[in-house]
């Protein structure tokens, strides 16, 4: 698993950090003291593995990383919100549990993260959580973890000491305290000590009684053991007994009978073989001595054959050219004319008509932009514009601005007016008509109290309950009439709060009115109102437009002035521009001839210039071209000719004939080769006759070699030992196969021989009677229990009666419970500390197993790491490690200088976690520090050996030391040539930058 992204939303000191760190290599990230190396560190724990218990708040982050598989992920963590997405699908699961086989944090720093107090020696391969995920069965942690599971357990149930308080212990001294008080309970009398010995003489005749069922139990089972084998005995006794009878043949080959279906099948083969190539050799030769002359002639005919269409594509050019050549010669004399006319008689060689070209669209222009330049002479519009009428009051700005907000004012009063107005009418035209719901609801519940008072006098109804309903229904009958009475006066109260606030209005209105000077009554309706306010707007637009046109006409004298003056300086310069153009143009036209040629024709002198000059060209290459096509053609009839009489053929010489020819040709060749090669097969199949016989001559002197081996006489006779020699082999299987299961049921050496023994002295019978004999003394010893057991429950009864008091039974009674929950406690005690130490032997052996593995690893890696120097070997029992230097000579741990000490514990660190990787899944590699007990040569060495493990791994290598990095930077610089494995980062508040 690789880190592709790393991104600190806010985390820390990190605020809106995104960081591509390299897939592979070893990343140096440098950084002082507080610039966030440690903040960058507890990043990646927390994005691997949450963030502790209580330090989540104000954490924000997310992290890319691919799998060993190629998939890519995004972990999202964001205070306590937290989740996997892979593009698809949401995933709300913890990635140790998903992918890592629920490895925690603190492994995952033992194993992938370390800093230089994590240096700590060999101790780290007898750590009980990395032995628990990396020494174990395939179950892994839950190995480890359900061991110190049963052991807790144990620890639960028992301690090694006398003032323990656990269960057992508890019950323990229950015991002891029970045995106590039983002793100060015991009794003179004589009978009672003699039914104590008897009670005591019953426990000790049960245990011999069960001693003896599981001694005869023990013997049933080695009487089984013969019955399960007799059967198997037999037969395999039988297999023996065919094996003697075919004893004669037991020494044939092994492999005869293949030999010989082998050798008659080659045989038969070759004779099949040998029938084909006599019939095939019976043939004479194929080739045809007339085909030689054409052999000869055949590169030539060839030669010819590839030049034909050379000679076809010349007749076809020689027709296809035959009126071009008169079309060029007219084109050129019909073009010369015309150019004639715009000269004065003779055509010049050469002429730049580009030149011509851009002189006379120089002159048109200008003369265009001179003609454009009067037109746009400028017009003097400053002349006093028509201001319109002014009549009418005249107001200053201020108090416009005012009376536009009377208006305002003014109209939403008259639409509030006009609103109240139009509710007043509607309310006096259509008065609502009364409602008389609640005059009949009031009857109705008047009716009910009625009712109510009825029922009690006639019919003796409780008097609370029917009076209480009956007052009740009064009062709900008067609330009803006092409602139908407020509804009958509501529209004449609502008409008269409407006049008021009508007439409240005009008030309003008419003092706005005087406010803003405007004659008018509040007795006009709103259209007058509205005319009149039309009015006052269309006096304030005509002031307006009066006061535009007047600051308009000052601006308008200003503009004129500016563009005239544009336009004398744009006119300037424009005659000397005609002039020189115009000099330029005479001085073309005397230079080529073309005096009498306008600007107005140069386009169409330029195009017939073009096609004149291309019919003269065309028409003088057409005629060398010509010249090579005759040449070429009258040499391919020559050759053509002499080919024809050299092969004896009469043929037209033309495209046609040697076309014909080379057909002829290529039949005759391909019969001769085919000839040839027949003619060649014959000759093989004569060497290979030859071959098949000495061949089949060879096979039948195998065969009677195998029939003088086997002793045999005649095919038949031998055909005969084989059926015999299967026969002895398949009984020789079963009886492998019995002696094969009479072993697995036997189960040890000493077992088997005595079951041998048994199965050839004694049959079946014998060992079913004594079966039987044992089931039925074991019958009869169940029977001698329970009397026994009947017996002392008489005897515990008694006892119990000649008690001075019930306490002594109450005593044994509650020992013998108490005894009960003992035995089932120490069961499970017992239990546990079989499965415990069953787990350790498990986890020991695959200890040894595989820790030599992580040594020998550890071994290569600091042989890399030293140059040379040391390698690692552990002793026997993996308990003592040893440095081992280029004399063999052994260096014990006690011995090692620090640095030597510190290089061996990296190297198994490294080890320790590629080898990890392998069980579970590659992860990032973390070092803080671990370099600054290194001297500089050391340095250099571990620096490199990371590098190096880099081109397959992670990892982050965090260091404040600048001279951690300078040396980093150095071996970078070294590798240059070899490997780019090493990348430098330097961390400073907050930010990463690439150094």
């Amino acid at each position: 698993m690789k880190i592709i992204q790393m991104n600190l939303d806010d985390f820390g000191i990190y605020h809106n950090v995104s960081w591509v760190p390299p897939e592979k290599g070893l990343i140096v990230m440098h950084g002082q003291n507080e610039s966030g190396k440690t903040t960058l560190m507890k990043y990646v724990r927390s994005m691997f593995f949450g963030y502790p218990r209580g330090e989540w708040k104000g954490y924000f982050g997310h992290m890319d990383i691919r799998r060993e598989d190629g998939h890519e992920y995004r972990i999202y963590r964001n205070e306590k919100e937290s989740y996997i997405a892979d593009g698809n699908e949401v995933i709300h699961e913890e990635p140790s549990a998903l992918w890592w086989h629920s490895l925690e944090r603190g492994t995952y720093d033992k194993i992938f993260a370390m800093g230089l107090e994590d240096l700590q020696g060999f101790k780290i391969l007898s750590n009980e959580e990395v032995r628990s995920h990396f020494f174990s069965i395939e179950s892994g942690v839950r190995m480890g973890a359900v061991r110190r599971d049963f052991m807790r357990q144990m620890g639960e149930l028992l301690v090694a000491s006398h003032q323990g308080k656990k269960p057992i212990n508890n019950l323990l001294q229950e015991q002891r305290e029970f045995d106590r008080k039983i002793h100060e309970l015991s009794y003179d009398e004589e009978e009672f000590a003699s039914l104590q010995e008897k009670e005591q003489q019953t426990h000790e005749i049960e245990k011999r009684l069960r001693l003896s069922i599981e001694e005869t139990k023990q013997q049933i089972e080695k009487v089984a053991m013969p019955l399960a084998a007799w059967d198997v005995y037999k037969r395999g006794q039988d297999a023996m007994k065919h094996m003697q009878e075919l004893a004669d043949v037991s020494q044939f080959p092994a492999d005869g009978a293949q030999r010989w279906e082998e050798l008659e099948q080659k045989i038969r083969d070759i004779n099949e073989k040998i029938k084909e190539l006599e019939a095939a050799s019976r043939k004479g030769p194929a080739f045809k001595q007339e085909w030689n002359r054409w052999v000869i002639c055949g590169s030539q005919i060839d030669e010819l054959y590839h030049n034909m269409p050379q000679w076809q594509q010349g007749q076809e050019e020689l027709a296809d050219h035959e009126d071009k050549e008169m079309d060029w010669q007219y084109d050129e004399n019909k073009y010369s004319q015309t150019l004639a006319g715009w000269t004065e008689g003779t055509l010049p060689e050469q002429a730049d008509w580009n030149r011509a070209l851009t002189l006379a669209r120089n002159l048109e222009t200008y003369t265009r932009e001179e003609e454009k330049w009067q037109a746009a002479r400028p017009k003097d519009v400053s002349a006093s514009l028509d201001t319109g009428n002014a009549d009418g009051p005249q107001r200053t700005p201020e108090e416009w601005k005012e009376l536009g907000k009377s208006v305002v004012t003014i109209q939403d009063t008259l639409i509030e007016r006009e609103k109240t107005q139009e509710l007043l009418r509607l309310l006096k035209e259509d008065p609502a008509e009364t409602s008389h719901g609640f005059l009949a609801l009031g009857l109705l519940f008047l009716l009910a109290a009625a009712g109510l008072t009825a029922s009690v006098v006639l019919y003796d109804f409780d008097l609370m309950m029917a009076g209480g309903a009956a007052v009740l229904c009064v009062l709900l009958a008067l609330a009803a009439f006092a409602k139908q009475r407020s509804d009958g006066r509501r529209v004449p109260r609502r008409i008269g709060e409407l006049e008021g606030q009508l007439a409240t209005l005009q008030t309003r209105l008419s003092a706005m009115a005087d406010d803003a000077g405007l004659e008018i009554s509040t007795d006009e309706d709103n259209a007058a109102w509205n005319q009149m306010l039309d009015g006052v707007r269309k006096e304030y637009m005509d002031w307006k437009t009066r006061e535009s046109q007047d600051a308009w006409k000052k601006e308008q004298q200003v503009m004129y002035d500016a563009i005239y003056q544009k336009w004398e300086q744009e006119g300037k310069g424009w005659e000397d521009k005609l002039g020189n153009c115009r000099s330029a143009w005479k001085t073309w036209q005397q230079t080529t001839g073309f005096t009498k040629l306008e600007t107005g024709d140069v386009q169409a002198a330029k195009e017939a210039w073009d096609a004149y000059q291309h019919a003269r060209t065309s028409l003088k290459d057409w005629k060398k071209r010509k010249e090579d096509i005759l040449t070429r053609i009258s040499r391919l009839k020559d050759s053509a000719e002499q080919i024809f009489r050299e092969v004896g053929v009469s043929e037209d010489v033309s495209p046609e004939g040697i076309e014909r020819v080379y057909q002829m040709w290529q039949k005759i060749r391909v019969q001769a080769e085919v000839a040839r090669e027949q003619d060649r097969q014959q000759e093989e199949k004569k060497k290979e006759l030859a071959k098949c016989q000495k061949e089949r001559d060879i096979r039948r002197h195998q065969e009677s070699e195998i029939l003088k081996e086997t002793g045999s006489q005649t095919a038949g006779e031998f055909r005969s030992k084989i059926l015999k020699f299967r026969q002895f082999h398949q009984y020789k299987e079963v009886y492998e196969q019995s002696e094969a299961h009479i072993k697995l049921i036997a189960k040890t050496p000493k077992n088997l021989a005595q079951l041998r023994h048994e199965l050839k002295i004694h049959d079946c019978q014998t060992w079913k009677d004594e079966k039987a004999y044992y089931e039925r003394k074991i019958a009869d010893t169940e029977k001698k229990l329970a009397a026994v057991a009947e017996k002392r429950g008489s005897i515990v009864e008694r006892l119990s009666q000649m008690a001075k008091s019930e306490e002594a039974g109450r005593l044994l009674q509650e020992k013998q419970n108490r005894k009960t929950e003992l035995d089932r406690k120490t069961d499970d005690w017992l239990t546990f500390l079989y499965a415990q130490y069953m787990l350790g032997e498990a986890q020991n052996y695959y200890e040894r197993v595989r820790q030599p593995l992580v040594i020998r690893q550890a071994g290569d890696y600091l042989h890399l790491m030293t140059q040379g120097r040391y390698t690692l070997q552990a002793s026997f029992d993996g308990r003592q490690l040893y440095a081992v230097d280029g004399t063999g000579r052994r260096i014990p741990e006690k011995e090692w200088s620090s640095g030597t000490g510190d290089q061996v514990y990296l190297a198994i660190r490294m080890s320790l976690a590629m080898a990890f990787s392998k069980q579970i899944e590659p992860m990032p590699i973390i070092l803080d520090d671990i370099l600054v007990r290194f001297d500089e040569q050391r340095q250099k060495e571990a620096i490199r050996f990371l590098a190096d493990l880099g081109r397959k791994e992670q990892i982050f290598l965090f260091t404040c030391s600048m001279e951690t990095r300078k040396l980093a930077e150095e071996v970078q610089k070294l590798l240059a040539g070899e490997t780019d494995t090493i990348h430098l980062f330097e961390i400073e508040q907050g930010t990463i930058a690439s150094a």
